[in-house]
């Protein structure tokens, strides 16, 4: 009996350890989300292999889905946004983010459309992607209201809905305008709608700069810290295939499939913006920058998209993150 308890306590010791010292990763993604395209690319070029870690992926059926995944522990990170993880650290639990991306939603119009500016949307039929807390509409919102004095919200008519469905109500002409994610922005360019602004601009004019991501590689901070060279090596190959897919024939032939469409201009559209969302910059500017966005959204938003802090929670954005090269 001796013999089996002291077994048993070192493989209660031993296990932790070799968690610890773990060189996989499992990461959790949209099979439709461009989060996917780096994955396969790190996957068909062995990126992970080169780094020294083994990458595992789960597919996820929708967003949700991921972050229950990354706290019940069936995956090791996901890409969300991370106004999600400053939510999650007010109320103490210890998710971290790392950049990933800095492409943003746009406000699209058909090509003929009168509409110039902000000041145009008094009285329009405006497309809203998902709920009355999608960031870009709170920053357009806020935007309207300090430049022109427009309440969008009495001033237009905000129609909020499901992306790709937005898009068909915009091209069978029963929106003015509409303010979706990148991607469904970038198929309505290609097929000659007009970008009237989008995410980055609105951060711009009001204020907040140099400039910020939207989305970031998601983990928790207490399982990144036992294996601080597994998370740095992923990060790199991640980087590294995001350049491939932006300079390399090869990689983005990986891709392209990945994009649910085979026009060609689609797919050059899709590439084009993904690839301006490329990162070059991470340090203190960023952090905060970041921080004077966080205000803005808190004081506009409210607790139900923030969360109930004032300020930035500390240990939103991973201390230990450096920016690849």
């Amino acid at each position: 009996m001796k013999a089996f308890l002291i077994l048993t306590a070192l493989l209660a010791w031993l296990v932790p350890q070799a968690r610890a010292g773990s060189r996989d990763i499992t990461v959790g993604a949209l099979a439709y989300g461009t989060f996917n395209w780096e994955l396969t690319v790190i996957e068909r070029e062995g990126l992970d292999r080169r780094q020294g870690f083994h990458l595992k992926i789960r597919k996820l059926a929708n967003p949700q889905a991921g972050r229950i995944g990354l706290q019940g522990g069936s995956v090791d990170l996901i890409v969300t946004n991370w106004l999600w993880v400053a939510r999650q650290r007010s109320g103490g639990h210890d998710f971290t983010a790392a950049p990933y991306s800095l492409t943003h939603g746009a406000l699209i119009v058909p090509p003929d459309s009168p509409i110039r500016g902000i000041a145009d949307l008094k009285g329009r039929r405006i497309g809203v992607a998902g709920s009355p807390l999608y960031e870009n509409w709170i920053l357009l919102k806020t935007l309207a209201k300090r430049e022109y004095g427009l309440d969008l919200e009495q001033d237009a008519r905000p129609v909020f809905g499901a992306p790709p469905l937005l898009n068909q109500q915009l091209r069978q002409g029963r929106l003015d305008a509409l303010l979706n994610y990148w991607h469904y922005a970038a198929r309505l360019e290609a097929a000659g709608y007009r970008r009237l602004l989008d995410g980055g601009e609105l951060l711009t004019r009001l204020g907040v700069t140099p400039p910020v991501p939207t989305l970031s590689y998601v983990f928790r901070q207490r399982w990144a810290a036992d294996r601080r060279d597994t998370v740095t090596a992923f990060l790199r190959a991640a980087y590294g295939a995001k350049d491939a897919i932006c300079s390399d024939r090869r990689a983005w032939r990986y891709v392209a499939p990945l994009t649910g469409s085979t026009d060609p201009k689609i797919q050059a559209a899709l590439r084009q913006r993904y690839c301006q969302g490329r990162l070059r910059h991470w340090g203190a500017p960023e952090r905060k920058a970041a921080a004077r966005l966080y205000a803005l959204l808190h004081e506009a938003g409210g607790d139900a998209l923030t969360g109930p802090a004032a300020t930035l929670p500390r240990g939103t954005f991973w201390a230990d993150f450096v920016l690849p090269r």
